[in-house]
């Protein structure tokens, strides 16, 4: 059984009309743990480094892409640097590494939404196989300044976005419906 939890980025003020984003479809970004690089898609490689602007995020638990039944991931719905609303998934350390981040941001009564949150690549040593693999490690860039699309992200998510919209590939529930169809 698949379920999903919204991740609760901030109690949002009343929202004002902003900027426009280039492009409303959902852009798929990939983190590949065991070669170092984040991939538009499943081949084009994007290099070690993703800023993103937050729009949302969900903890999801399930069977995706092959992994164990019961898996946490966790989808965030983000503006990249081209203006394109993207999504992007993490899963075990990296999932651990952004609740951190939005841990210790949201005690400092602030919010990740329209912030820059730059995901990098950092390098790990397996103790129980001695192997190498990535882990995906998050910074606020500039944490006392709007990014650039904050405006746009404000009024993204008051007349666009809905917990459904994060869609996760290849998932599905026992009666193989989309795990999500149910959140739209």
């Amino acid at each position: 059984v698949n379920s999903v939890q919204e991740i609760l980025l901030e109690n949002f003020p009343k929202l004002e009309p902003g900027g426009i984003i280039a492009d409303t479809s959902l852009r798929s970004y990939r983190s590949d743990c065991q070669i170092g690089m984040f991939k538009l898609g499943a081949s084009t490689m994007k290099g070690q480094k993703l800023d993103m602007e937050l729009i949302a995020a969900q903890l999801n638990i399930g069977e995706y892409f092959g992994y164990p039944p019961n898996m946490r991931w966790l989808a965030i719905l983000f503006v990249d640097i081209e203006g394109v609303v993207s999504t992007v998934l993490f899963k075990t350390e990296s999932l651990d590494n952004f609740l951190q981040l939005q841990i210790a941001t949201r005690l400092k009564n602030e919010s990740l939404i329209g912030k820059t949150v730059r995901a990098t690549m950092s390098k790990r040593s397996s103790r129980a196989n001695g192997n190498s693999y990535f882990a995906v490690e998050f910074e606020i860039l500039n944490a006392n300044k709007k990014g650039k699309f904050f405006s746009a992200i404000q009024d993204f998510r008051q007349n666009y976005y809905h917990p459904g919209m994060i869609q996760l590939l290849e998932s599905k529930t026992a009666n193989n419906q989309p795990a999500l169809e149910n959140n739209k």
